[in-house]
């Protein structure tokens, strides 16, 4: 058995890696000591290495893991490997905006990162830019700040350029055509990665429907509250990480509880999946990936009688 430390250096991996890939992925379920201090098996050296391996050939890091987790991985020489980054494969091909991002973020380059989102947002209709770039990109940078590619601070320059742009997307959409009873687009508590959230209410908006945007990690009462006030249409509620599931079904449950009548949409990476009756009566939708498909599907969802919220 290997403490975090030991189990870094015979990985070669960063111990707020291994501690990523352990919150968000699954990959190792370590030991515990008796003091709450991580213990690492040889099986879970094993997985880490075939982990890091896999991304050095080109995997992505939700990719590997799900592969190693279902025991499909390729097989591959099982070497201890020293520290250090986990060089990106080699590609003769012109790098995408998406890697291109990543690179610029790697290296702490503002200016770059700037240049390369203007690329980004000139490329097309805003549902096109952010369905074949803005969150793709996203999810690769996350992706190499597991991999060790990229540092926090990088992860961190290039969300908050997205941010701004984002913002001022959602700014110039308008207000929609109804403003007395909007869309509710929130995250539950915990969660903390709003810029899914932040897109989707942006692209409702620029459809002509009204929205009334909560942000991140907003608790059950205030959920219940905004709904109180507002009166919405319906009410999207985002789970981007494996741990948001478990808020958002009890967000839903919730402000099911206290308003039978609302609309509830769940999106994101991973949304839970709603209850069958529910679905069937029309109250609860699971929305897609694709953002202007979620667009759709919630807009047909949304009957002019209305699934106004009853307490």
């Amino acid at each position: 058995m290997y403490t975090i430390r030991e189990a870094a250096t015979r990985t070669g991996l960063t111990e707020p890696v291994l501690r990523a890939w352990e919150r968000r992925y699954g990959i190792v379920e370590p030991a515990r000591t008796a003091g709450g201090y991580r213990l690492y098996d040889e099986a879970a050296i094993r997985r880490l290495r075939s982990m890091r391996r896999l991304i050095g050939d080109g995997w992505s890091a939700s990719a590997a893991a799900a592969a190693i987790i279902a025991g499909t991985d390729p097989p591959g020489a099982d070497v201890e490997m020293p520290g250090g980054d986990v060089e990106p494969p080699v590609d003769s091909e012109p790098r995408s905006l998406v890697d291109q991002l990543v690179d610029a973020a790697g290296a702490l380059d503002s200016v770059r990162i700037e240049a390369v989102l203007d690329e980004m947002f000139a490329a097309g209709t805003y549902e096109r830019v952010v369905d074949d770039h803005v969150l793709p990109a996203l999810r690769a940078l996350g992706d190499a700040w597991l991999a060790g590619r990229v540092a926090v601070a990088g992860e961190h320059v290039a969300s908050y350029a997205v941010t701004r742009r984002l913002a001022a997307s959602f700014q110039a959409s308008g207000t929609g055509r109804d403003r007395s009873r909007p869309v509710l687009v929130g995250m539950p508590p915990g969660a903390r990665h709003e810029l899914g959230g932040l897109i989707f209410a942006t692209a409702l908006r620029r459809q002509g429907i009204p929205v009334l945007y909560l942000g991140a990690d907003l608790p059950l009462d205030d959920w219940i509250a905004a709904v109180q006030r507002t009166d919405p249409k319906a009410v999207v509620i985002g789970a981007v990480m494996a741990a948001d599931t478990e808020a958002a079904m009890s967000v839903g449950a919730g402000l099911r509880a206290a308003y039978p009548g609302v609309l509830i949409a769940f999106g994101g990476g991973a949304a839970p999946e709603p209850d069958r009756s529910e679905v069937l009566l029309g109250q609860t939708v699971r929305l897609p990936a694709d953002v202007s498909a979620a667009v759709g599907v919630l807009d047909a969802a949304l009957t002019p009688s209305a699934h106004r919220p009853t307490a």
